[in-house]
């Protein structure tokens, strides 16, 4: 390279040198503005040690960092709350009108809610309801016309008529109105609960009319009856088995909605808890992931108390007991 070659307009190598130029004049300006600005403070400067400078840019620096990275993954990660797995997809579009209310007010009210529900559902009422369709369909079968016929059938319609009377056991349903502040809470609670057990006592009581008016009558007096009178003891116990199969349906309806409150009371992924008061509330069961807020010192302590689920990925469970391990949500 000639000296005419360097100083050419246009040349590549007169272009290097204009660039190293410039490059030298930025890093001079910059150290300048960053020195001026650890070590003045405002003021005239002050020479410092670079190796200080140079400490305290990049303190500054991660500081900056890690408040953007914060951010940053606290909004990605309510983001992605939508975007997890199918599984808590599927769930959470089960969700249902008592999860519109607070999250503060639902942890707050939980041993409530879940009193409530095991009112409603003392005993797995569905299983009960099958259970009596199999006693007809059972009843059906005596009416052989064997000596033993009567006998046999009073015993199923004794066992029938307790079994009824048992799943009859349901608190009065209470439906006031229901607005929505916070503090009736509990009031909507029995509302989901009080509908379809209304329609399940209303079933219950006109299963056990026809048990005790129409079936049990028509058996006492088979002895005595012709062979064809069976047909009309079968047509009965056909109503009978009808009627209980439509008690199936709300035994079901009311069970989707004890599920419902159980989840409401206890299914805290993404939920905002930061202002609840947590002092006395029963934690245990309690779902949460990364996306929980939880309030202050609360979130150590919970992580401690909880275990992997084993529902979806990243989503734990408080446990009775704190754990030895501390389980990461994202995990």
């Amino acid at each position: 390279m000639t000296d005419r070659d360097a100083r050419t307009p246009g040349s590549p190598f007169c272009r290097e040198d204009v660039l190293d130029t410039l490059l030298a004049r930025v890093h001079d300006r910059l150290g300048t503005a960053v020195t001026d600005r650890v070590t003045a403070q405002g003021g005239p400067p002050e020479l410092r040690p670079p190796d200080l400078a140079l400490d305290r840019l990049l303190a500054a620096a991660h500081r900056s960092i890690g408040h953007a990275v914060t951010r940053r993954r606290s909004r990605e990660a309510r983001a992605a709350l939508a975007q997890r797995n199918p599984e808590l997809e599927a769930r959470l579009a089960e969700r249902g009108p008592l999860f519109n209310r607070p999250s503060p007010v639902r942890v707050k009210y939980r041993q409530e809610a879940l009193r409530l529900a095991r009112r409603y559902w003392p005993a797995d009422l569905a299983a009960g309801m099958r259970a009596a369709v199999r006693m007809v369909q059972n009843l059906t079968d005596l009416l052989e016309g064997t000596a033993r016929t009567v006998a046999d059938a009073e015993l199923v319609v004794e066992q029938l008529r307790e079994s009824l009377r048992a799943m009859s056991r349901l608190p009065k349903p209470q439906r006031p109105p229901v607005t929505l502040t916070g503090l009736d809470y509990l009031v909507a609670v029995e509302s989901v609960l009080a509908e379809p057990a209304e329609r399940l006592l209303h079933d219950l009581h006109r299963i056990q009319q026809l048990l005790d008016e129409e079936l049990e009558p028509a058996i006492l007096t088979l002895e005595s009856s012709s062979p064809g009178y069976v047909f009309g003891v079968d047509a009965v116990a056909q109503d009978l088995i009808d009627d209980l199969t439509q008690g199936c349906d709300q035994a079901d309806a009311l069970a989707k909605a004890v599920a419902e409150v159980e989840r409401a009371s206890s299914d805290f992924v993404g939920a905002d808890l930061s202002s609840a008061k947590l002092d006395g509330v029963l934690l245990e069961g309690i779902l949460w992931d990364a996306t929980t807020v939880w309030p202050g010192e609360w979130e150590s302590l919970v992580r401690r108390a909880s275990l992997p689920s084993g529902e979806e990925q990243g989503v734990l469970i408080v446990a009775a007991e704190p754990s030895e391990t501390v389980i990461h949500a994202e995990a």
